[in-house]
């Protein structure tokens, strides 16, 4: 699988490689295969222009997820706000990056076709459940000092 990491705000300083590592166990879990994944953190400006264009909401979001055909070999693409995502998390006592992560996972989960809005409870419980699981793994098992 390859990952495509890349960074287009200036809001904040982002630890890329550290993201990457604590994703690196999440990708592996998730049996994602040889599909292509690309990524791409922006700041509420960026985040908020995309919201309007494919979901007319005027307002920043943490996180977007657009699939592709997997049949070309790319899982799809996603965006996240590294604004929104720090407000949120901040509180929780998590890093950037560790927020970024989270709301990566929930991306990804997307992509593989989880979803929480507009399904029962039952249905929305059962990504909820594999994000935090998901998230606990890429926390513990990240090596977070670059070794390996």
């Amino acid at each position: 699988m390859a990952l495509y990491l890349s960074c287009r705000q200036a809001v904040a300083e982002v630890d890329l490689e550290l993201v990457r590592r604590f994703l690196a166990p999440v990708l592996l879990a998730l049996e994602i295969g040889d599909d292509d994944l690309e990524i791409e953190i922006l700041d509420d400006a960026l985040i908020t222009q995309l919201n309007e264009k494919f979901f007319s909401r005027s307002w920043p979001t943490n996180v977007i997820s657009f699939p592709q055909d997997r049949t070309e070999g790319h899982l799809g693409d996603i965006v996240v706000s590294v604004e929104t995502i720090s407000r949120e998390t901040a509180a929780l006592g998590y890093s950037l990056e560790e927020g970024l992560v989270y709301y990566l996972i929930h991306g990804i989960l997307h992509l593989l076709g989880y979803e929480h809005v507009g399904v029962g409870e039952e249905v929305a419980r059962v990504m909820d459940q594999r994000q935090d699981e998901l998230f606990d793994l890429a926390l513990g098992q990240a090596d977070l000092n670059g070794a390996g």
